[in-house]
């Protein structure tokens, strides 16, 4: 008799979780979305939505539609519907590739975002929503686009007798960056470069940032790196520039505009051909 009991007891359990199973609608299982995309760097960035389907769900006349937002937009930016070509809509209106298929089969085939040359102001939150007539799921992931900056210098230059003018700047970066100017020594003991002033631009979706001071040369006593750093926050990457100074040294330095000669020796030429000008303009007219 307790066999029998135990035997319908787990009848009905079996009954239970199977109509559970059974039942379950549409469910997203997986979103994959990169959480740091560097700006021009690659062709595409691929979001992927995975989700499930009851077997009654697969056929033509579920209603299955596949739909993503960007930054909890009303409307959406990619639709698709098994049977239909997939439409790229709003901020993604031709910057997708349609034809992208994440797999072969009629309801998963374009589930997909295929993101072309993902710029910064791409950054945000994307939704991805698959729904049928029974049943609907969803999630979110961020994705960061993040530009390092372009160009990206360090200099120093004599400033009146007995100083030197540092400065150093990165055009084009996003998100908002932070700038540290410091020296190092030769055994890379670090400090910070005393008075250095930080100023950030806004200049539509990215971010011009400068940092300068001004030393007394004789501070510089030993022959000594300047050190640039840019961070890119809700990022791991850190970009350096480095330049040399000798104190004493009459010449102007920089990080990122050819070898020290080469740049003396263009100096020479424009100087040059300016004290040429102005001597022909002085030179007397012919009588």
């Amino acid at each position: 008799m307790c066999l029998l009991n135990l035997f319908s007891a787990l009848y009905v359990l079996f009954s239970f979780a199977s109509l559970l199973i059974f039942t379950v609608g549409v469910q997203i299982t997986d979103l994959r979305v990169p959480a740091f995309v560097e700006n021009g760097t690659r062709p595409g960035a691929l979001l992927d939505c995975e989700y499930s389907l009851r077997p009654d769900e697969l056929n033509k006349e579920a209603g299955l539609v596949v739909k993503w937002f960007f930054n909890n937009s009303a409307a959406p930016v990619y639709q698709w519907i098994p049977g239909k070509k997939p439409q790229d809509l709003g901020i993604l209106k031709g910057r997708l590739r349609l034809d992208y298929a994440s797999s072969e089969h009629r309801a998963t085939k374009h589930r997909a975002l295929y993101i072309l040359n993902p710029t910064t102001e791409l950054s945000g939150e994307y939704k991805c929503q698959v729904s049928t007539f029974d049943d609907e799921d969803f999630m979110v992931k961020k994705m960061l686009v993040f530009a390092t900056g372009k160009p990206f210098d360090l200099s120093l230059n004599k400033y009146g007798s007995e100083s030197v003018n540092i400065s150093c700047k990165a055009l084009g970066v996003y998100p908002e960056p932070k700038m540290t100017l410091f020296t190092e020594s030769g055994t890379k003991t670090r400090a910070p470069v005393k008075g250095a002033s930080v100023e950030t631009l806004a200049r539509g979706a990215v971010y011009d940032i400068m940092a300068s001071t001004v030393l007394p040369e004789a501070e510089l006593t030993t022959s000594t790196v300047i050190v640039c750093e840019l961070k890119i926050p809700a990022t791991n990457v850190t970009r350096r520039q480095t330049v040399s100074y000798n104190p004493g040294s009459m010449e102007s330095l920089s990080s990122s505009s050819g070898t020290h000669k080469e740049m003396l020796h263009v100096r020479y030429l424009i100087v040059g051909f300016l004290v040429a000008l102005l001597l022909r303009e002085a030179a007397p007219a012919p009588c």
